[in-house]
């Protein structure tokens, strides 16, 4: 089983997403993934993430945007994540979207992938978690967070 921080190198984190559109955000996180040792075909990863509406989680305040994909077209879970600045305002939220993920999850791994956005979900919905995500100006601290807040867990 790998831990957020694992599978969340400095360079696959934008903290700085201009976006303003959910598919731009998905875009431009998904961009971090280039080159990534564990993707086989990009392209294919990109389209099997595209066909998928990405789920808005809003609750308590808290905005995320997680796109994923199913393909073989990864060796294992290959994760991005960005900060959105200004926050993305999104129809089918409730409030503004802060933080976007992306993931792409062989299909043997679908077991693991729910345990990594519900380690996700609940790094964010952590009282002192989201603030401190949202304060860092560094993408090292931000997924130094993310992995203290998993532990914490």
């Amino acid at each position: 089983m790998s831990t957020l921080s694992e599978l969340l190198p400095v360079h696959q984190v934008d903290i700085a997403l201009s976006a303003t559109t959910k598919a731009a955000a998905v875009d431009q996180v998904l961009s971090r993934l280039k080159g990534n040792s564990n993707i086989k075909d990009f392209s294919v990863l990109k389209a099997a993430i595209e066909i998928r509406d990405a789920s808005v989680i809003f609750e308590d305040g808290l905005g995320l945007l997680i796109a994923h994909g199913r393909t073989e077209a990864v060796s294992r879970i290959v994760l991005a994540a960005g900060r959105c600045s200004p926050p993305l305002q999104l129809p089918e939220a409730e409030g503004p979207v802060h933080l976007v993920f992306v993931a792409g999850i062989p299909a043997a791994f679908s077991t693991e992938y729910l345990r990594v956005v519900g380690a996700i979900v609940r790094c964010c919905k952590d009282p002192e978690g989201l603030p401190a995500l949202l304060a860092t100006d560094s993408a090292s601290e931000f997924v130094q967070l993310l992995g203290e807040g998993e532990s914490r867990l």
